[in-house]
Formats: structure tokens, sequence, C-alpha cells
């Protein structure tokens, strides 16, 4: 039961015991023992189905199925409410779908767990708006968005893998050799490139002038962070928006720009391949709420992946964040452990001191998030970055109308770890966050008809935001 759970949560009394008694009921009554008895059972099944078939998928390697699933906005009236819903998070019963636990959250529930999460907010007094009857059918539907694209062809209509990506950057070198260069700054997990575009007018001189870094793609799932990072790259060398010509030439001329549109590129492909919700990156990260057999196995399963903007060494581990190596808020056992974060800092670290923005997109909320995340203390750079953050929302909204709010990330919910708290931290005065689109129906499955005007309200927002610098 919910009340059985809650005291071992509250009080921080959970025993393994406990979670094993959990667990059997979680899977309707099969224990662990039936489960070892049918070990040699399922093992010859396994076997037939190498010999029938010639190939054995394991679960993790098989697509999540989100059919029924349901996204929910959850207005988070009382202390109860939200005490039961970081109790749902941290059970797994559901899954947190924008940032932060402030006055409302959205939650992705399954068919099987909606009747039992409605009965339980409706307990603690908490009210709720369904934002997606069948997350399955909006994924389905991306889908077949998807089976448009042109092999090879990158046009801002639809979401493109990482190598697509990653050839239209050369493809703009290309076209631009004497404004553009692209180089790696590392490679992830899974061995791909962590591959920058470089932009300025004078390129072989531009190491001399002040940096400007902009990054996607850190959340695998936000698939529209990448593509509005290249949408700027491309305005920047006016391959879309030549209306801005003139602007962005005194901008290339001042200034540097380095670019890395995808910053987890094991995690947005395999949230390509597999698992339309993954957020994280995907090296092991230990097991399931960390119980652990004498011989290394996990007990409840192998974990996956780290959330990669937890992973800095900014307040590391402390607010916002899960010990479940399971859990989309897992910051993994120290600051920096993953590939990708690593390449990141020791690249920003190296250019600090001539860093004068960083910029990093994600989604969704339309937010202009300023420091600091895990203190609600003002800093020192309050005044100037509400001026930034006013400059870039009123001409994001002077665009299509859309409203981003801004306001201090620690205004959403305290959390730890941030790639934009950690630069600030370095002696970085500008260093901001943006949640691109929607507001909740679509959340991290924006239609592809949103990327251009998702990119040409972020090109000039970003512009407006680089001349308050």
């Amino acid at each position: 039961t919910w009340s059985g759970i809650s005291i071992w949560r509250m009080q921080h009394q959970r025993s393994h015991t406990q979670w094993k008694q959990w667990y059997q009921r979680r899977v309707r009554g099969l224990n662990i023992e039936q489960i070892y008895i049918n070990r040699q059972f399922v093992m010859i099944f396994l076997v037939l189905l190498l010999v029938g078939a010639g190939a054995f998928r394991l679960p993790e390697d098989m697509p999540v199925d989100y059919s029924g699933y349901k996204t929910l906005r959850v207005a988070l009236g009382s202390e109860e409410a939200k005490k039961l819903v970081v109790l749902m998070v941290e059970t797994e019963v559901v899954s947190i779908m924008d940032e932060g636990l402030g006055q409302e959250i959205d939650i992705l529930v399954s068919q099987e767990e909606y009747p039992g999460v409605l009965e339980n907010l409706s307990g603690a007094g908490a009210t709720y708006e369904v934002l997606s009857e069948d997350v399955g059918a909006d994924i389905e539907e991306e889908k077949q968005e998807l089976l448009k694209a042109v092999p090879g062809v990158f046009d801002f209509r639809n979401y493109y893998a990482t190598k697509y990506q990653h050839a239209h950057l050369d493809g703009l070198v290309a076209r631009h050799p004497d404004k553009a260069e692209t180089f790696s700054i590392g490679k992830s997990y899974e061995g791909r490139d962590m591959k920058v575009i470089r932009i300025s007018n004078d390129l072989a001189n531009a190491g001399s002038k002040p940096m400007i870094w902009v990054d996607g793609g850190i959340h695998a799932r936000e698939w529209i962070s990448s593509h509005t990072v290249m949408y700027i790259a491309n305005s920047l060398l006016s391959e879309v928006e030549t209306g801005l010509r003139s602007q962005v030439g005194s901008l290339l001329d001042k200034y540097q720009f380095v670019i890395l549109p995808m910053s987890n590129p094991d995690g947005y492909e395999y949230s390509r391949t597999h698992n339309r919700m993954w957020r994280k990156t995907r090296r092991p990260s230990g097991c399931k709420y960390g119980y652990t057999r004498p011989d290394g196995s996990c007990y409840y399963g192998q974990c996956y992946g780290i959330d990669p903007n937890r992973n800095w060494d900014a307040d590391f581990g402390r607010k916002g964040v899960s010990s479940n190596p399971c859990s989309d808020v897992y910051p993994g056992k120290k600051a920096f452990s993953e590939s990708n974060t690593q390449a990141m800092s020791k690249f920003l670290n190296q250019h600090k001191s001539n860093l004068a923005l960083y910029l990093s997109f994600h989604s969704y909320s339309q937010l202009f998030l300023k420091p600091i995340g895990f203190d609600y203390n003002p800093p020192k750079d309050s005044a100037i970055h509400d001026a930034a953050g006013r400059a870039a929302v009123n001409a994001i909204k002077k665009t299509h109308g859309k409203v981003y709010r801004n306001i201090r990330s620690v205004e959403l919910y305290p959390t730890s770890g941030s790639s934009a708290d950690w630069i600030y931290l370095q002696g970085v005065t500008n260093a901001y966050t943006i949640e691109l689109r929607d507001t909740g129906r679509y959340g991290f499955r924006l239609p592809t008809s949103q990327i251009i005007p998702t990119g040409e309200e972020n090109i000039r927002g970003f512009i407006a935001l680089v001349n308050t610098l």
C-alpha cells in the first residue's frame, strides 16, 4: 500500500527485506523464490529462441511501448501533495516530465498505474489536468513524421540523427571555409564525437575574440534543443534568416561562437530507437535501488545512465537528485563521471577567462533560467542576469507571441549539478539556460511543424541576449 511505502520513505527506514516484499507485490504475486525455481525453464526457453530465431534481445534492448500512457499536470498546493509526488517518482510509479517541482508538475503515468495514481492524488487533495490522453499515440504520430525525412538531408522540417547533424555542420564549413570550422572536443561513452562548430569573421584570428558558447541536447529526449542550436548556427552563417545578415555580421566581427548542438549523442540515439522518453547518458550506472548480490549482479535489475545536467561540480549531489541509479535525476557517484561532461567541462575550463556567454538550450516549459539553481539568495550579478533575461524574452515574444518566463532556476525547484551553475561559479557572469517550447501539451514530442518557428524566435532572443553583454 501507499501508506506502507510512505512510512519507509519518509522515515528513511527502507530495508532490503521491505523492498523485496514491495517488489514482489508490484509483480503481482510472483515471488523471488518462484523466479529462481523457474530459472532453468527460462534458460531452456531462451536457448530455443536462440536456435529458432538466431538472435535474442535482452529487455533493455527492447523498444519501450508507451501505448495508453498519459501525461498529467498536477497542482502541488500542499506539502502532502508534494511528498506524494516525490514518493511516486522515487518508487518509479510515475516519471517527471518537466524540470522542477514548483507549484505544478507534469508527470507520465502508465495505463496500469493510472487508477491508483488518481486515487492517491485525490486523497492528497491534489488537482490535475490531462495533457495527453495517449502518449504512445503521440509518439507513433511522431514516428510517421520521421519516416518522411530524406536521408542525408537536413532541412529543419524533421528531427535528424546525430550523424546527419554532424554531416550538416561539415557542410556548413565546406560552404563557408573563411567563417567556420568543426572539431571534436571528445568522445561519448559509446564512442561518438562531441562535434562543435566555431563561427566567426576572420576565422584565423578568432581565438583572440571573446567566446560565446552554445550547447543543446544535454537531455536525450529534448529533441528540439539540438535542432534549435543548429538553427542558430545556420543563422550565423546566413543559411537561414538572411534578413538578419547585418545584425549577425557585426556579432561575427566581435565574437567567436563555439556551438555544440549535440552534447549527449548516446542518449539521443537511444531515444530515437528504443525509448522516446530517455533522458540520461547510456553508461551502466549501478543496480536498481543500490541492491547488489554478493556476486556483484543486481537483485532488481541493472540501471543505465547519469543525468548529465546533475553531473557538474556545482553543489553536486545535494538537491533535486536521487540516489537510485535508475532515476532520471541520478547525478552519478561523483561529478564529471561522464565522458560528455568531462569533455565539455575541460574545454570550457580552458577558455573560461575568455568566455563572455554560456547558453544551454533545453525543453520544455518556455523559460529563461538564471543562476543559481541551488541557492535562494540572489547572486551578486542578479541585476545583470535580470536585464539579459528581459532582453531575450521580449525579443522572443515579438517574433511569434510566445511567452517565455524570465526566472531564476531555483524558483522552479532547487537543483544541484547543472552546467550553467558550474560555469557561473567558475567566474563567467553570463551563464543561462533556455527551456524551449511548449508548455506541456506535447512536451518533449514537439511537432516538426514547430521546429522552424522555435528557431525563428530563439535566434532573435539570442541576438538580443548577446547585445546585452
